[in-house]
């Protein structure tokens, strides 16, 4: 057996030895791979950069050609309005060719296909009368048919340049005057277009789509080829390829060096490990006999470091404390003992350092987390820097010291730590036991109550009788099994309330001795609660003071759990108990409700549950009710409901609605009686044509000399004079009659027409000229056409009133109409009359402020009224051309489909 161990302890390290080995090479394969993936990494990240930096020089030339795009846009507006002679477009064309190098020429081509102007002038290749070429041909037809910029494919020109050529059509309106064409050199481009540094790093080439290079920029490095990247330049630059290679970098290190290096130090490791090899296993032979003797001691023998580290551990370590020996090595002794004991186990290890031994007790950390008590005996050596140390294990004994110390603590703490009062009694009723709580509570000493009888010194002298038979019921044996309360007194005279809870004191033969009281202070408990009563009958008092109904149900079961007193006067007195529904509460259909009450949590509340106006289902009367769900009392979710009646509010507001409506068609007929003589002249026409032409037929008809067809001519002029005269007075009627406003999809532009109608007798009487703009696709109003021809007529009269004065040539008048948004349509009445400061258009809608000597001042307050009762708004803005803008909006009927969805 001792061979065989021998044997093991001798096979284990030749693994310890080998594994070195093992890890030198994997380190260095995985530092090898870790280079190459590296050196890959780099490609990769030159790749990367190659592919931004050409897509942002590709960027670079499409914003250069748009700068041309957009000059030869300013050449050819210019030239279609007839503001560019061939000398200012020499001018213009040689300054832009200058500050563009890449750019060779510009000229313009007529419609006949010929060179009509060409810049610079000294140019050998674009001639005046020019005709183009077939490939030209095709870019400048090209341009004609798509009215925007052309490019043409890259050709050599006649002195060997390649070029690429840009036409910009010239348009005047939709005739086609010709071309703008500016033609690149290929060439330029690439030595132009381009920073230096970019040019340093690549070589950039530009290429035909069949690979063949046009141009190329030139470099100081040779290109390495594998990292390269190139991108279409199409449009613009029709044809043309971009291509960028990367130069190579000067004095870079060779990529074998890391390679070599790493070999090299690998090689030298393994050299250092087979010598410590040989050195180590020479001192194994030596340690192997001590080693017998250290682990065969039934103590915890073991070698520590003057830094307290444990260097060596025999076996017993893992019998007591449950440590392997291994696992202890190179660990803090501290790092075991008990918090406790530290402080103490310092103080002898720093003795250690002056040569001194030790002995010493402390608790030690078992594996399992426990603790034992060791004896330690230590003795130093100086001039190894070590201790030996022996551990005795004490535990047991320790445990019956404490057994004994804890048993006391414990009934000692029982006593002091509890917050309620104790009392003991015998069975003659003198106090036998009493502890620190009960005589903090009274004001007294233990040494003041033990012993104690009745009368006891904490009893009031005015209740000694109720105490005296509190006592007596006690020793008995009645106490009530809920106690009873008492008031006591303190030393210092103080009175306080407490409950005593009265159970049989058992000695541990079973026999009682005595009566055990739990005393507890309620006097805190006694006035909260009286507060708290008191706040709840202050609460009840507000709440039934209140006009509002107020009530509160379960959301689940829709019980009222409280009611104020305008509630139940509604509703009835009995209400609280029953179902709101049930006393027939004006509430709001489940699905009126933001969310469903009967499913919310109390984690999800407080929370709105409605706010709106509803009317009571038998009385009529409409009431404001507000709807919150919140946590009860007890934690449940209720509903809590504020009903406010509003009837008086609701009538109030349709009296002074009514009173407007007939305060509308008021100014309606005095509108329309200041018409009155206008429209008798109006009229007058249409009538005395009809005369005449009655007259004309009968004339002739009298003298037989008449024709059929002039006849008939006569009489359909006189049918439509009529018409005439009937759709005025038409028009008048239905604008004076009183009714009930009634919205609907109406036409703007027939609402227009009708109401500028009226108004274009005063206009031509005044001589102002009314223009209209409607579009023809503007959608349908939801309104009241007449209520909304009345608010045009009152804006276009006061425009016609406010332009008076005005020069003929400046009297004029727009209404304009055009959609906002596909919800709402904007209608706006402009003048070039004398204007509104700033002060009048802070009163202009205050009721009865008006500008005119004889105005009535309501006009305008009526108009935004009628506009506000369309859901839109009347404002006014100063016109920049001298004047006035009133404008108001209306919701289009897509708007008021969208308010009855919603609804």
């Amino acid at each position: 057996m001792p061979d065989s161990a021998d044997h093991g302890r001798l096979a284990t390290p030749r693994w310890y030895w080998t594994a070195p080995y093992v890890a030198v090479v994997l380190f260095a394969v995985a530092m090898l791979a870790l280079v190459w993936l590296l050196q890959e990494r780099e490609v990769a990240s030159q790749r990367s950069a190659v592919v931004r930096d050409v897509q942002w020089a590709e960027q670079t030339i499409r914003l250069h050609m748009q700068g041309t795009e957009e000059f030869l846009g300013e050449l050819a507006r210019d030239l279609a309005v007839g503001a560019l002679d061939p000398d200012a477009f020499q001018l213009r064309a040689n300054q832009h060719i200058a500050n563009n190098s890449e750019l060779v020429n510009v000229v313009w081509v007529g419609t006949d296909e010929l060179v009509r102007w060409s810049a610079p002038f000294d140019t050998t290749e674009w001639l005046a009368g020019d005709a183009l070429s077939g490939r030209q041909m095709e870019a400048f037809t090209r341009a004609r048919d798509l009215g925007g910029p052309s490019y043409g494919l890259p050709y050599v020109n006649p002195r060997g340049q390649t070029v690429v050529e840009v036409y910009l059509p010239v348009r005047r309106g939709r005739e086609f005057l010709g071309a703008i064409a500016a033609v690149y050199s290929v060439e330029r481009m690439a030595r132009h277009m381009f920073p230096a540094w970019f040019v340093e790093k690549y070589r950039l080439a530009l290429m035909s789509t069949q690979g063949e290079t046009l141009a190329a920029s030139s470099g100081v490095s040779e290109p390495d080829e594998s990292v390269s990247f190139q991108i279409p330049l199409d449009p613009p630059g029709s044809g043309l390829l971009l291509r960028a290679t990367a130069l190579r970098s000067t004095g870079a290190l060779p990529t074998a060096l890391p390679t070599i290096v790493i070999i090299g130090l690998s090689v030298l490791v393994l050299w250092s490990l087979w010598l410590l090899r040989t050195h180590v296993l020479r001192r194994v032979q030596v340690e192997r006999e001590r080693d017998r003797l250290f682990n065969l001691s039934l103590d915890m023998l073991c070698v520590v470091g003057l830094d307290g580290r444990f260097r060596r551990c025999n076996p017993a370590f893992e019998r007591i404390l449950g440590y392997e020996p291994e696992e202890l090595s190179g660990r803090a002794l501290l790092d075991l003992v008990h918090a406790e004991d530290v402080a103490i186990t310092v103080d002898h290890l720093r003795l250690l350092e002056g040569g001194q031994a030790v002995s010493f007790e402390n608790r030690c950390r078992c594996r399992d987390g426990s603790y034992k008590w060791l004896v330690w005996s230590i003795n130093p050596v100086r001039e190894e820097k070590l201790v030996y140390a022996v551990a005795h294990d004490i535990t047991g004994r320790k445990a019956a010291e404490d057994a004994l110390r804890a048993e006391s603590a414990f009934r000692k703490a029982m006593e002091e730590s509890v917050l309620t009062g104790l009392r003991a009694i015998d069975l003659s009723g003198r106090i036998i036991y009493v502890n620190s709580a009960f005589c903090r509570m009274v004001g007294f000493s233990q040494d003041e109550l033990v012993g104690a009888e009745a009368p006891f010194p904490y009893w009031p002298t005015e209740d000694t009788a109720t105490c005296q038979r509190n006592l007596d019921l006690t020793l008995a044996g009645q106490a009530p099994s809920t106690g009873f309360e008492m008031r006591i007194r303190r030393k210092n005279g103080e009175r306080l309330d407490a409950r005593f809870y009265l159970s049989p004191l058992i000695d541990l033969t079973g026999k009682q001795t005595g009566w055990m009281a739990s005393v507890t202070d309620i006097t805190e408990p006694k006035r909260v609660r009286a507060a708290l009563e008191a706040a709840h009958e202050r609460f009840e008092a507000v709440l039934d003071g209140l006009d509002a109904a107020v009530f509160v149900a379960d959301a689940r079961t829709d019980e009222i759990l409280f009611a104020n007193r305008a509630f139940k006067t509604i509703h009835g007195f009995d209400a609280v108990g029953r179902t709101v529904r049930g006393v027939a509460v004006p509430q709001p259909e489940r699905g009126d409700y933001r969310v469903d009450p009967r499913g919310l949590a109390p984690a999800d509340v407080p929370r709105e549950l409605f706010d709106g106006e509803l009317q009571h289902p038998l009385s009529g009367r409409w009431y404001h009710v507000r709807e919150q769900a919140t946590r009860w009392v007890d934690g449940r979710v209720v509903r809590m409901g504020i009903a406010t009646d509003i009837t008086d509010r609701k009538q109030t507001a349709e009296v002074a609605r009514q009173q407007e409506e007939r305060l509308q068609r008021t100014a309606r007929l005095i509108t329309m009686g200041e018409m009155a003589s206008t429209l008798a002249h109006e009229l007058n026409q249409p009538l005395s044509a009809i005369a005449n032409y009655c007259m004309g037929c009968v004339t002739r008809l009298q003298s037989g000399n008449w024709k059929q067809e002039d006849v008939l001519a006569a009489m359909q002029k006189a049918s439509f004079q009529a018409e005439r005269a009937g759709k005025i007075i038409r028009r008048v009627r239905e604008f004076v009659k009183k009714s009930e406003p009634r919205r609907s999809a109406v036409q703007l532009a027939d609402v227009l027409d009708d109401a500028i109608g009226f108004a274009e007798i005063d206009a031509r009487r005044m001589g102002i000229r009314v223009e209209e703009e409607v579009p023809a696709d503007l959608p349908a109003v939801y309104a009241d056409r007449i209520m909304i021809e009345q608010v045009v007529l009152n804006l276009v009269k006061n425009g016609l009133d406010a332009m008076h004065d005005n020069p003929p040539e400046d009297r004029l008048l727009r209404v304009r109409a055009r959609a906002l948004n596909p919800l709402s349509v904007e209608v706006a009445v402009i003048d070039r009359g004398h204007g509104i400061g700033e002060e009048e258009r802070k009163r202009l809608f205050t009721p009865f402020y008006t500008t005119k000597a004889e105005g009535m001042g309501m006009g305008l307050n009526i108009c935004r009224s009628i506009i506000e009762f369309h859901d839109g708004r009347l404002t006014v803005d100063s016109n920049p051309e001298g004047g006035t803008i009133f404008s108001f909006t209306l919701p289009t009927e897509a708007a008021s489909e969208r308010l009855a969805r919603r609804a």
